[in-house]
């Protein structure tokens, strides 16, 4: 039974919210005692307020989800989970965020209910409103960006901020993509905001996007650290496969990054040479 709680909490998908390690990362401050004494708090509460957010949408999804061919399997959809029990776990983690929120630093509190309440919108509001909700959704991503400068004390480059819109706008639209051409003529039942959108138009999205995180990283490194110029290259693989697999109905910017080899190996690498230039 433990399995299915597990399963409710999506930790999988928790690995988005390494971008709160963003600031202190590019910082060169990931070696110092007070990011060590604040990393599990601040990470902890935020995988409990996404945990929260998904259980809510879940919720809300239900049967939507249950038409769906991935995610009828979801806990609350086939019943293993009822929605009271759902409700009550939601209200139980949200707590527990907000109160581990106050070891991080007096106003982080703000960023995890801000995430909550931007997730809640679009769950209840924008989720069927094209444009809206990919704008909605890389908003989640912004605050967890955010959120890392507050909780280590390192103040978000404008160029950071814009690259991580423009990345987080790309990896929406390759969603809206892959669901597009994996649902096919069905996507419309799963999704309204999917009957508004082409295919042409989302590859349009993608490239656009694509094309500015890329100059933003670039102008990000010159600003920040000349050296680090050299990891452009792997940004643009990285940005390059992910469209073709987004084309090809996979794409979850979750399942690409743990699942595709490619993928995986490039973002490794780029990891590695960003700690040599930065922290050597």
């Amino acid at each position: 039974m433990y399995k299915t709680y597990i399963k409710l909490l999506r930790p999988s998908q928790w690995i988005k919210n390494l971008l709160l390690l963003f600031p202190p990362f590019f910082a060169g401050r990931m070696l110092t005692i007070s990011f060590s004494e604040k990393i599990v708090p601040a990470m902890l509460a935020f995988c409990l307020a996404a945990s929260c957010s998904y259980i809510i949408n879940d919720i809300k999804d239900l049967e939507a989800d249950r038409n769906h061919a991935a995610k009828k399997n979801r806990a609350i959809a086939n019943g293993d989970i009822a929605v009271l029990t759902a409700i009550c776990i939601a209200v139980a983690l949200f707590v527990s965020a907000i109160i581990i929120s106050a070891r991080v630093s007096s106003q982080f509190w703000l960023y995890i209910t801000a995430y909550l309440l931007i997730s809640i919108s679009y769950t209840v509001f924008f989720k069927d409103l094209v444009i809206l909700d990919i704008f909605i959704i890389s908003s989640g991503f912004l605050v967890r960006v955010l959120a890392g400068g507050e909780a280590f004390g390192v103040p978000v480059s404008n160029w950071l901020f814009m690259t991580v819109f423009m990345v987080s706008l790309f990896l929406a639209s390759g969603k809206r993509m892959g669901e597009l051409v994996f649902l096919g003529d069905e996507a419309h039942n799963h999704r309204k905001s999917l009957s508004s959108y082409s295919t042409n138009y989302l590859e349009g999205i993608l490239w656009f996007s694509a094309s500015s995180a890329l100059v933003m990283y670039s102008l990000y490194t010159l600003e920040h650290r000349s050296r680090l110029f050299y990891t452009v290259p792997l940004a643009a693989f990285g940005l390059l496969r992910y469209i073709y697999i987004a084309k090809e109905g996979k794409g979850d910017p979750t399942e690409v990054l743990l699942g595709d080899r490619q993928v995986m190996i490039v973002g490794i690498v780029w990891f590695l040479v960003i700690c040599i230039v930065t922290y050597t």
